[in-house]
């Protein structure tokens, strides 16, 4: 009878074991699914940032060789916006190098606490990316 109990409870332990290893899978691989979202978002956005960049750099460079107007303000202004083009895309480069895949076996806290930072990490580097991409963009609406 003791043995039966016993038996009983180890398969009742070992069952809610293998439920709790599903739920914590599932909320990293969702957690995982959020981060690489927002990455799978803005990482087409990469090419359209060093065309922008490039183009504010070029009409800056051209301003600055006509000597008869005084154009200094507009070409900070571009190449300000240039610059952050350019750092918004670079942070998507050092974004995509520092990301690591979790080990298995890491414990599942440090995995979500990783996770949760990536997330946070990324969506700063989407905002800086539509933020610059917009900014520039508006720009040159207004300045062609």
């Amino acid at each position: 009878m003791i043995n039966r109990i016993n038996n009983v409870l180890i398969s009742g332990l070992i069952a809610l074991t293998v439920v709790a290893c599903n739920s914590e899978k599932k909320e990293q691989q969702a957690l995982f699914d959020e981060v690489m979202l927002v990455h799978d978002e803005v990482m087409p956005k990469m090419g359209n940032l060093r065309a922008l960049a490039s183009e504010l750099s070029q009409k800056a460079d051209s301003l600055a060789l006509d000597s008869l107007t005084d154009s200094s303000e507009e070409i900070n202004e571009m190449r300000s916006l240039s610059k952050k083009l350019k750092d918004a895309n670079e942070g998507m480069m050092e974004w995509m190098r520092k990301f690591e895949q979790v080990k298995e076996g890491t414990p599942h806290g440090e995995v979500i606490q990783y996770l949760k930072e990536q997330r946070e990490s990324i969506q700063k580097v989407r905002d800086d990316m539509i933020n610059s991409k917009n900014e520039a963009e508006k720009y040159l609406l207004e300045n062609n």
